[in-house]
């Protein structure tokens, strides 16, 4: 999976799964492009500083990012123990203005990856609702439309990565014809600095019926950026519209409960 010499443009660069991908693509050859509300720690290419809750400097940093991109790959995201509204303007809302802005700029056979989460796996039993939010255009109009949902601040963080999902399947085809892609990924729990408020809003016992699921231990940061990797590569080229699930196994527990084979400790 070569990467020399291509360019992509990452949110969320400056922590967590952001900063493993960077570091990850930059060793692979690439030129990386940071947007981030802090600036990294690790170098990187090109940085701009961009709160991801407002439409306007969104608007800005996409006009200030010049010369070809090869891809784009949405990783910013805030957990369910933040307000509604902002669980939706940054899980959501940017990820669909960020990837309507650049998409069409993108190079021949370039990608977007949107990161997702299992925690939207549940999409199709919610289809119906979802469709209706991906269908409305327009920032304040789309904010409007999933506050009147009324869910609160833990159900809204997964109807937003239902919407990712399903946002990015429905713009996978867009620039088909000249070989873009856009996939999602979806990673399980993942020891980012926000890891403990996950374990808070979405359950401890769930979650940790996941881990050990797994194998004992949820995911490194690191261990994200290899899908994301071969999601942007040209070996991925037939890969289009999927959402790649990243959680070392977890789910089967959810899916198959009694029938599935517990798995040992992780030795690596």
């Amino acid at each position: 999976m070569t990467h020399s010499g291509k360019t992509y443009v990452l949110t969320g660069v400056s922590s967590g799964v952001g900063a493993a991908v960077a570091a990850d693509l930059a060793a692979r050859g690439a030129r990386v492009i940071g947007i981030d509300r802090v600036e990294p720690k690790a170098a990187v290419a090109g940085f701009y500083r961009c709160d991801l809750t407002d439409p306007a400097q969104i608007d800005a940093t996409v006009a200030a990012i010049s010369g070809p991109i090869d891809g784009l790959v949405n990783i910013a995201g805030v957990p369910g123990s933040l307000p509604v509204e902002t669980v939706v303007k940054v899980n959501y809302l940017a990820v669909r203005r960020m990837t309507e802005a650049l998409l069409p700029r993108l190079s021949d056979f370039g990608a977007v990856v949107n990161v997702a989460s299992t925690a939207g796996a549940n999409w199709r039993a919610r289809a119906d609702l979802v469709r209706s939010l991906i269908a409305v255009e327009g920032w304040e109009a789309g904010l409007k439309h999933f506050l009147g949902f009324g869910f609160s601040s833990v159900q809204a963080y997964d109807v937003s990565k239902e919407a990712v999902i399903l946002y990015s399947m429905l713009v996978s085809s867009r620039e088909r014809h000249r070989g873009v892609r856009v996939n999602t990924v979806s990673p399980g729990a993942v020891q980012t600095p926000i890891l403990a408020t996950f374990y808070d809003t979405m359950g401890a016992d769930l979650l940790t019926r996941l881990r050990t699921q797994a194998g004992g231990r949820d995911a490194r940061p690191e261990e994200m950026a290899g899908p994301i990797a071969f999601l942007l590569s040209r070996d991925a080229q037939w890969v289009n519209g999927i959402d790649l699930i990243a959680d070392g196994g977890a789910e089967v527990s959810l899916t198959l409960e009694g029938l599935a084979c517990p798995a040992k400790t992780l030795a690596f």
